[in-house]
């Protein structure tokens, strides 16, 4: 066989493999591509790439082999590129993966074998040939990518008046209203003391609610005060009208925004990175994707948080709390108008970091599933919402960082500030973690929102509603500068007509919509159930004890049952999981006398997160 008819063949049976099941999966989800700002053209090499690279490496290969090697190279190519196509149609199979993939290796070479001893079996293949343009055709013009390699560059429209005041806009991530709350539905001063400081020298609109399920909708909602479309990304090419834009022309930016590229580099320079990083990036995070396609459940685990560097989140070495050095020394009075903006990926999964900062790698209780639904037990469920919480004290000193350096320089006296979140989690078992659904609307919709004027001191609590496009409107009202669009939101600095319903929009433009009076009834009971679960008003040490028998933290424990059905101890720097079965209503760890975690028990089953405090016990209550 000649090397060129050799490489049609790889080409067409890459395509199979490689090529087509990730151009089916991204064709449906370009978040990926939007995620990290990349343009029409990248998408198109990108493309390219991936249907001619990995048959490029194939046949290279081959060719640099003596003549009488190349046969048996080129077949075991064939069995390879096979026996990935058939892992890929039997890996949702319910045996283990392992055999599976022992499975996909024998038709694999068995397919080699047929291919070899068979020229009509080769003439098929050769008969396939357009298939590879076929697919590269059908991504690039023929699915959500095509919104990217289609699109032209939009029109923007920028204001004609100069802010008046400086500008320091915070999003934090997936953080729901109640998670600061305490029992008298104030900012927990004792928990969270950064928030509750900012809520006393500010305006707090203590009834914001999101419009958006997700980061991807809700976060351009929040910088272009309209209502999030079904198809859009969140990038500048669908969302040419927004804050940066508005602002861009009179106004010195200072943009950290890893999850969505509202802001074009022409006003934005420093957020295009290099080609290199960039394309580094995308083989990386294409080769996760890749994998979690390809390898059965069993062995694949759950794909990292987010469309943009997969293997950042999964590794940990991005600290989602880091204020990069040039922005942090950015953070003082300038000479021309300046607007500062950050999009922290706090306190959003995975839920890693202790409320100093420091991070823990132990395992997780069973967290969710298929399109986000949570494991069926609520106490696996509830250590999830754990580390929510604490990894929210770490969010609180972040903002407090932030606030001391703008007290620091003089900037937080003059400086319009706001502080809010993008959209909120959900934490109940059986049901869905974040995509929204009539049983999660109170936890997802509500968010917090703080506006701080400038030079004011004294702090005021607003319970109208409000939504998260009012903020774009307020922002331009501080500044004095009028937006030359259409926006759905209005200012929350003057009157504004009372919103009798809760519209909330899902990533793909179904809308729910609730009366306030019964989403905030919801809300006000779900809140109850959180402060049964974890309490209120106390230091974060006290997030160690979960449930009905928390009030036996710190306390010497009197009786109580010996669990000795334990799953392998997991420790990690300063934290250790314990888990396993008992009977009872609550589990406690001992050390040195006194009970340093509780846990309830559902269905037999508990996960409790402690202090490593040296040789401990586990007891059961109840």
């Amino acid at each position: 066989m000649s090397l060129r008819v050799a490489g049609l063949h790889l080409l067409v049976l890459s395509a199979f493999a490689l090529a087509q099941p990730l151009f089916d999966l991204l064709g449906k989800n370009a978040e990926f591509f939007g995620a990290r700002g990349s343009t029409g053209w990248d998408v198109v090499l990108f493309a390219l790439a991936l249907v001619l690279v990995p048959p490029a490496v194939l046949l290279a290969i081959e060719a640099v082999m003596p003549r009488r090697a190349r046969p048996v190279v080129h077949h075991v190519f064939v069995a390879a590129l096979v026996g990935l196509l058939v892992l890929q149609a039997i890996r949702s199979f319910g045996a283990p993966g392992w055999l599976l993939i022992v499975l996909a290796a024998a038709a694999g070479a068995a397919a080699a074998a047929v291919y070899a001893r068979f020229g009509a079996a080769r003439m098929v293949v050769t008969a396939l040939a357009p298939a590879p343009v076929l697919f590269l055709a059908l991504f690039l013009f023929n699915s959500d990518a095509s919104k990217l390699t289609l699109s032209g560059t939009p029109a923007a429209h920028a204001a004609n008046e100069r802010p008046r005041v400086p500008v320091v806009l915070i999003v934090f991530d997936e953080l729901p209203l109640n998670s600061l709350l305490d029992a008298k539905e104030r900012i927990d001063a004792v928990r969270f003391p950064a928030f509750a400081r900012l809520a006393a020298g500010s305006t707090w609109f203590a009834r914001d609610t999101t419009v958006g399920e997700g980061t991807t909708h809700a976060v351009p909602a929040i910088l272009t005060g309209l209502y999030p479309r079904a198809g859009d990304f969140p990038v500048y090419s669908d969302h040419p009208r927004n804050l940066f834009t508005l602002l861009g022309g009179s106004t010195r930016l200072h943009v950290v925004d890893g999850e969505t590229h509202l802001c074009p580099v022409k006003v934005c320079p420093d957020l295009a990175g290099s080609f290199g990083g960039q394309a580094k990036s995308l083989v990386e995070d294409t080769g996760v994707v890749y994998l979690h396609e390809l390898l059965p459940p069993s062995l694949a685990g759950g794909i990292p948080n987010g469309w943009d560097n997969f293997l950042r989140d999964a590794s940990g070495h991005d600290d989602p709390g880091r204020i990069p050095p040039a922005l942090w020394r950015s953070l003082q009075p300038q000479p021309r108008p300046t607007l500062w903006y950050v999009h922290f990926m706090l306190p959003h999964s995975p839920w890693r970091y202790l409320p100093s900062g420091r991070s823990y790698a132990v395992r997780a209780a069973p967290g969710w599933g298929p399109d986000e639904v949570w494991n069926g037990n609520q106490a696996a469920v509830d250590q999830n919402w754990q580390r929510h919480l604490l990894q929210l004290g770490y969010a609180n000193a972040v903002l407090a960082r932030i606030v001391t350096r703008l007290r620091a320089t003089g900037l937080y006296d003059r400086a319009l500030l706001v502080v809010t979140a993008d959209h909120g989690v959900s934490f109940r078992a059986g049901q869905k973690r974040r995509p929204l659904s009539p049983a999660n609307l109170q936890d997802i919709a509500y968010v917090p929102l703080f506006v701080k004027l400038p030079h004011q001191t004294r702090g005021r609590v607003v319970l109208q509603p409000s939504r998260n496009i009012d903020i774009l409107p307020t922002i331009a009202a501080a500044l004095g500068v009028r937006i030359p669009w259409h926006v759905d939101g209005h200012s929350l600095l003057g009157s504004r007509p009372a919103e009798q319903d809760v519209v909330l929009i899902k990533d793909h433009g179904r809308r729910f919509t609730i009366p306030q009076a019964r989403l905030e009834a919801l809300r006000e009971r779900a809140l109850r159930r959180q402060l049964a679960l974890f309490g209120s008003d106390e230091p974060v040490s006290k997030l160690f004890a979960i449930g009905p028998d928390r009030g036996l933290l710190g306390q010497k424990l009197h009786g109580g049952r010996p669990v000795t059905d334990l799953d392998p101890i997991d420790r990690s720097g300063s934290l250790v999981q314990v888990s396993g079965r008992a009977r009872g209503r609550s589990v406690v760890v001992v050390a040195n006398g006194r009970v340093i975690a509780v846990d309830p028990i559902v269905d037999g089953r508990f996960w409790a997160l402690a202090p490593a405090e040296g040789h401990f016990r586990v007891f059961s209550t109840g």
